[in-house]
């Protein structure tokens, strides 16, 4: 039977919380420690680094888990996210887990819905930090993500190994269950796997992630950045949501008499040029965040990771709507031209209409 000698897992959860923070500022009034680089290890370049690193600020310890206090973190983001981390030691001092006991451990932590409580941790770092945000303002959606570490396991199994002789197991951890699952669902909850040593191996899905590596950090950091990039296109799509929807209606209204006379789309105009240019802003400084370029093991897992939580179709819902929002723009615009252009015309008439009266009265 497999052991665990030394491991950890971690409940990861994203909040919006403003536009901005300034991470200088915020270094002022509480105190920071930035994210350390990546590790250069397995051919990270010089130039695959964060461009601008979040700080990790420390919180009051979490819940107890599995007999051990947790350790609670903040990773502030520069362009106005937060995790709020919880992490536990999977095996304690000569007490190893039994790899089968990964499912229940699993199943037992998402039953604890611990978003409650990072949702009022998040409120209070917010409170404490307010001055340091932009517009600050604390967004209802939260993103979740499990990960389950497994540093040293007894005795020692090659990736395929493990899969082989534990897939059952695996799977369950993945889904949070602890019930037999078929085989399709097995299939589909390992199908997005990787490794890079023999003895590695990394399991992703959509909610939860095994990582077997004795150096997961650069993983966990790729992946908690992931679930932000996530939280963030829902946090646009919903907020877009509202904007098109008050714009259509806009739109469908009829002018009122008299149009060429005043500026009714002025306002409206304006705002979805400051939007669009908003959203732009924040798809660069989100996807900037952390250099992964190249055919290398990070940037292959950050690109397995997104298309395991539907990324790339988030992305893809909210250029069509940004592109909705560029033809509500185009109209509300053309609207504005033709009322000047009928303003103008009804001015050159009125001109004509005096210099006749004018001069029919001389």
């Amino acid at each position: 039977m497999a052991r665990i000698l030394r491991g950890q897992v971690l409940a990861l959860f994203a909040f919006d919380i403003g536009y901005e923070v300034s991470l200088e500022h915020l270094a002022r009034i509480y105190s920071a420690t930035p994210v350390q680089p990546l590790s250069r290890k397995r051919r990270t370049p010089t130039y695959m680094q964060y461009s601008r690193p979040p700080v990790v600020l420390s919180l009051p310890a979490g819940e107890e888990f599995l007999g051990q206090t947790g350790i609670a973190q903040a990773t502030v983001f520069d362009f106005g996210a937060v995790t709020i981390a919880y992490r536990w030691p999977l095996a304690a001092d000569n007490q190893p887990l039994r790899l089968e006991q990964l499912a229940e451990v699993s199943s037992e932590l998402y039953s604890r819905n611990l978003e409650v409580q990072a949702r009022d941790e998040v409120i209070r770092l917010v409170d404490r930090i307010r001055p340091a945000i932009v517009r600050p303002e604390l967004s209802a959606l939260v993103e979740d993500y499990y990960l389950f570490v497994i540093e040293q396991i007894e005795p020692l199994l090659s990736a395929a190994e493990l899969l082989k002789q534990y897939r059952l197991v695996l799977a369950q951890v993945l889904s949070f269950e602890t019930t037999v699952l078929s085989k399709e669902q097995q299939d589909e909850l390992l199908g997005e796997r990787m490794s890079y040593y023999e003895n590695d191996l990394t399991i992703l899905d959509w909610n939860a992630a095994i990582i077997c590596d004795a150096e997961f950090e650069d993983a966990v950091a790729v992946l908690e950045l992931l679930n932000v990039e996530l939280l963030e296109a829902r946090w646009i799509d919903a907020l877009l949501d509202r904007r098109v929807d008050d714009y259509a209606s806009l739109v469908q209204q009829r002018p009122q008499w008299p149009l060429p006379l005043r500026a009714p789309y002025k306002r409206a105009v304006e705002e979805l040029t400051e939007l669009r240019l908003e959203y732009t802003l924040l798809a660069e400084r989100v996807g900037n965040s952390l250099k992964l370029v190249g055919d290398l093991y990070l940037s292959r897992l950050h690109t397995a990771g997104a298309r395991r939580v539907h990324l790339p179709e988030w992305e893809r819902i909210i250029r069509h709507k940004l592109k909705i929002m560029d033809e509500l723009y185009d109209r509300l615009n053309d609207r504005v031209r033709t009322a000047q252009s009928q303003a103008l015309e009804l001015t050159i008439i009125a001109l004509i209409v005096v210099e006749v009266f004018l001069a029919l009265f001389k």
